[in-house]
C-alpha cells in the first residue's frame, strides 16, 4: 500500500470541502464518503478518474490532525502518478491559504 502524507492544515475548518474541491478540480469523481473504524471520527473518501482503473483513498482524521492519500495494492491506476503530486500541492496550498 502507498501512503502520501499531506502537511497538517493549521486549521481544521473546511478540510472536507477542500479535499472534495481539489479532487473535483482534478476531474475525480467521488464514489464513497464514509468513516473507518480504525480511525474513529475520520472522514474517508474514495475517488476514481472517469472509467479508468484505480481508486484513490483520502482520509482526514481531525482528532490527530492527519490528512493522507492511500492507494491499496491492486487499486493503482496510471492516472495517479501525475495526479497525486498535483493534488498534494493543491491541498497544501489551499490549507495554508486558510490561515491568512
Amino acid at each position: 500500500m502507498l501512503e502520501v502524507e499531506i502537511s497538517a492544515p493549521p486549521t481544521t475548518s473546511n478540510v472536507e470541502a477542500g479535499v472534495e474541491a481539489a479532487c473535483a478540480a482534478e476531474s475525480l469523481r467521488l464514489t464513497l464518503k464514509n468513516t473507518l473504524a480504525k480511525y474513529p471520527g475520520c472522514v474517508h473518501w474514495h475517488f476514481k478518474k472517469g472509467t479508468q482503473i484505480g481508486t484513490l483513498e483520502v482520509t482526514w482524521w481531525e482528532t490527530q490532525r492527519r490528512l493522507w492519500f492511500s492507494v491499496q495494492a491492486g487499486r493503482k491506476g496510471e492516472w495517479m502518478e501525475a495526479a497525486l503530486p498535483r493534488l498534494k500541492r493543491a491541498l497544501e496550498k489551499a490549507m495554508a491559504h486558510k490561515t491568512r
